[in-house]
């Protein structure tokens, strides 16, 4: 693994050394350096496959993952305020109407399917326009939007993303804030699409396709409030998460992280 990773280390230099460069004249010194930054802050080997103009498929899995969070109603489309909330999280603005609108014309010039019938931007579309940006010298762009959500350079979750720092002093208990609450009560009803007050297993399964595991299993039913076909209620769902906050309380705060766009 050492080995092939210098490997691709060594071709991401290298195209930067394609261009003549004399230290006697300083000729493309800065670039040189330039690039040779670029090859080391936002390496283009974890996330693209050169010789198949594609995405690799670590960072297909990352960005799907940054979609569906990002994906607030849960119709697998990003319209213009998810677009907007996206962008203010990444790059701490907003994007222009006008800017929106240039990019939805670049997939529906380039790719089939990018652009819904009503005018939000597909998961297709969503890889696309990272390929793209790659493709175009841009990988920091894509890069910075990894970093944001989470990612290390190798393209897994960080430690201190999953399990934030949490210092609770002797004899002190822990237990779930209003905060907490709204957000774990907004969540139940972003999944319970059908609004029956339970969830049943394949919403259970959606809510949880962000994150590494399901935050519990079967036995969960017998302990918490369910309905008449053993769905857990909104009550139950409740009970769960103020019973794991006094418990256990870093397993709230991994579920608040993986699943929420703030």
């Amino acid at each position: 693994m050492e080995s092939s990773s210098r490997d691709d280390k060594m071709n991401e230099m290298s195209s930067c050394g394609q261009s003549q460069c004399s230290a006697k004249s300083l000729r493309n010194i800065s670039e040189m350096f330039y690039f040779a930054q670029k090859s080391v802050l936002h390496p283009t080997a974890p996330i693209y496959i050169a010789e198949k103009t594609d995405l690799t498929e670590d960072c297909k899995k990352a960005l799907t993952r940054i979609f569906m969070v990002c994906d607030l109603d849960n119709d697998g489309l990003l319209n213009d305020y998810e677009l907007n909330a996206f962008q203010k999280r990444c790059f701490d603005m907003p994007l222009r109407p006008e800017a929106m609108e240039d990019v939805k014309e670049v997939l529906k010039r380039n790719l089939s399917g990018g652009v819904s019938p009503n005018n939000c931007i597909t998961l297709q579309g969503f890889l696309f326009l990272h390929c793209l940006f790659i493709q175009r010298g841009r990988s920091h762009t894509t890069w910075a939007v990894l970093r944001k959500f989470g990612y290390n350079d190798q393209l897994h979750l960080t430690k201190d993303f999953l399990f934030p720092p949490l210092k609770i002093p002797n004899g002190s208990t822990t237990e779930l804030s209003h905060k907490g609450s709204q957000f774990f009560t907004k969540l139940f009803w972003r999944f319970d699409k059908d609004k029956d007050g339970a969830l049943s297993p394949v919403e259970l399964t959606q809510l949880f396709a962000t994150c590494n595991a399901p935050a519990w299993g079967n036995e969960m039913k017998s302990l918490v409030p369910t309905n008449e076909k053993d769905w857990i209620t909104l009550q139950g769902f409740m009970c769960f998460w103020a019973y794991t906050t006094v418990t256990t309380c870093n397993q709230p705060l991994n579920t608040w992280h993986t699943l929420d766009i703030q």
